[in-house]
């Protein structure tokens, strides 16, 4: 019998922490989330640095090795390809490379360990980048598999545009995700199927053999897990346009041509924004057809003509919080 009560205790103890471990939205989100970036691996040069954080400002370095005649210089010299390792981890979602992050940076000369250039290195400035495969693959490489909260060191080695190379110290402040990620929903009458790139999630449509509603309608397609956004949240969010007017064609906008964006759902998005997000978790692709009303109305705006009714495809990547 004790043993039974035992087992039956152990159980209870491993239920228990099973139920806390996914109690949390914000890692929940990113769950099966594909790496886009390859990670570096330390080295010598990388080996060479020691960063010593503060509680504001850039973090301070020290070249000092065990090996005095292997200095930072030296060793930057040898190497082919960067070299990074965590000063600090933390305890937030895992980067993965595509996604639109705020960093603090600091930026040192690699022959003399001076400060060349920082941020407040607090959180206070954070700077949005969107750290892809295509314009910033050392970077993504750099950080890919690294927690939100991290520190990291990268040594980048010397090259055309940079001769010296440089030493770089991150902290990955927020990590957005790349794309929807969660449970596909059934389809719902009256709005357009959607489909989606294997590789990237980006978003295309069915052509529907019906009309656009006369009045708002929006439906969740993905399921997210993420916190649930509010409707005075910043959010951060990919998207596809259409004009639903007429027949749809070829879509008007899409920040998948570029990188996401982020807006205030209360005071720098259309009503029709606010409408289809506010109440969906972070994770959740959204479709919704916006009237003019919802959307740009009467004047239209940009790319947009005046009078349309709009046909967004959204992915919530997150939130200010």
């Amino acid at each position: 019998m004790q043993k039974l009560r035992i087992i039956a205790l152990s159980v209870a103890v491993v239920a228990l922490l099973a139920g806390c471990a996914g109690s949390n939205p914000t890692l929940n989100a990113f769950e099966g989330i594909t790496p886009a970036c390859d990670h570096f691996q330390g080295g010598k040069a990388i080996d060479s640095v020691e960063v010593t954080l503060k509680d504001a400002g850039a973090p301070k370095v020290d070249f000092a090795t065990a090996n005095p005649k292997v200095s930072f210089a030296s060793a930057l010299s040898k190497i082919s390809k960067p070299e990074s390792k965590i000063v600090s981890e933390g305890n937030g979602p895992v980067f993965t490379g595509n996604e639109l992050v705020l960093m603090d940076y600091a930026v040192y000369s690699s022959t003399s360990g001076k400060l060349a250039g920082a941020n407040k290195f607090d959180g206070s400035d954070a700077q949005a980048i969107y750290l892809d495969t295509k314009t910033y693959p050392v970077f993504c490489n750099a950080l890919s598999g690294v927690k939100q909260g991290s520190v990291v060191a990268l040594a980048v080695p010397a090259n055309a545009s940079n001769p010296g190379g440089s030493l770089y110290v991150f902290k990955l402040v927020k990590v957005n995700l790349p794309h929807a990620n969660g449970s596909a929903q059934s389809p719902v009458s009256g709005l357009p199927q959607v489909v989606r790139d294997p590789k990237t999630g980006r978003p295309g449509l069915v052509p529907p053999s019906f009309n656009a509603p006369t009045e708002f309608k929006s439906a969740v397609l993905i399921e997210g897990k993420g916190e649930v956004v509010k409707s005075t949240d910043s959010v951060t969010i990919h998207y596809s346009l259409w004009n639903w007017t007429g027949a749809l064609g070829g879509t008007l906008e899409s920040s998948w041509d570029s990188q996401p964006i982020t807006l205030n759902l209360a005071t720098g998005s259309i009503v029709g924004l606010g409408k289809a997000l506010t109440g969906v978790k972070v994770g959740s692709q959204v479709i919704a057809s916006m009237p003019p009303a919802d959307a740009y109305g009467a004047t239209g705006s940009g790319s947009v003509p005046a009078n349309a009714t709009l046909l967004f495809v959204i992915d919530v990547l997150g939130t200010d919080k």
